[in-house]
């Protein structure tokens, strides 16, 4: 029993003998690698690398695209925008009519109401003849204008669209209610470019360049100096004490008349 145990001794001496010589067997073997491959590098050395994507360039997925419906499959498909009127008791408010053909329907909304029948009006452009109007997931914009009938936004489209026809509304609001201030106003009437002696003069200044030019002459009296002066310049005749025209064989009075001297004569149609 004694022998028995020694041996159990010495056999587990030399396990543990052994096995501290492979545990220094692998240290130096680790050991010599090391040295053999030198010390760990940093990971900046390796930058250059990635940089010229040798495996091509990393690529993001593709993003599921949003279906958008036609018109006509949507739940605007027969309805029409037949008027946009302003709300006056509201500043900025619009107020939409819509006729739905599918039931023969006639409809008003105003911006943010919803019809029995769940469609809302999101938003309306006075000045390009639009309504935005919203049933469940569906955004449609329906217009008035010739060759246009509407549209079905998709989802990115809405918010952004929505937001510049509101933009315009309240713009339209403020520079309506700007006229609305400005014919409150008394107006200010133009003043004449010409008064008093220097009116007479550019009238008197008129009616000469007509008489010189053979046109219709103004419903204006010609001071005697203006008159002597077409007189002499050959574009008037001349006339007598009494104020008539001297003719060759009679002359022009006052009242229009020609007279001769052997009596009185009605004027020919060629002489006016």
């Amino acid at each position: 029993m004694k022998r028995f145990t020694r041996w159990l001794a010495r056999a587990a001496a030399g396990r543990a003998v052994a096995a501290a010589a492979w545990a220094l067997g692998l240290s130096g073997a680790a050991t010599a690698q090391a040295a053999a491959f030198g010390a760990v590098r940093p990971f900046s050395e390796y930058q250059v690398i990635l940089d010229r994507a040798p495996f091509g360039e990393l690529t993001k997925p593709e993003e599921e695209t949003e279906r958008v419906v036609p018109l006509q499959e949507s739940f605007a498909a027969q309805m029409a925008l037949v008027g946009i009127f302003e709300d006056k008791s509201e500043e900025g408010m619009l107020e939409v009519a819509i006729v739905d053909h599918k039931d023969n329907q006639y409809f008003k909304l105003k911006i943010g109401e919803t019809d029995p029948n769940g469609v809302t009006l999101l938003e309306a452009d006075y000045e390009m003849d639009e309504a935005m109007l919203k049933k469940g997931d569906q955004v449609v914009v329906l217009s008035m204008r010739t060759g246009t009938t509407g549209q079905v936004l998709s989802e990115k489209d809405r918010e952004t669209r929505q937001g510049e026809m509101e933009k315009k509304r309240l713009s339209y609001a403020e520079r309506r209610r700007l006229r609305q201030e400005a014919r409150k106003r008394p107006r200010e009437l133009p003043q004449p470019l010409y008064t008093g002696k220097e009116l007479e003069q550019k009238l008197q200044e008129s009616q000469m360049e007509s008489i010189r030019k053979g046109m219709p002459p103004l419903p204006v009296t010609l001071t005697p100096e203006n008159d002597a002066q077409l007189v002499a310049e050959g574009f008037l005749p001349p006339l007598d004490e009494e104020g008539y025209e001297l003719m060759d064989n009679g002359y022009y009075g006052p009242d229009g008349m020609y007279y001769e001297d052997d009596g009185y004569e009605e004027p020919y149609e060629g002489d006016y």
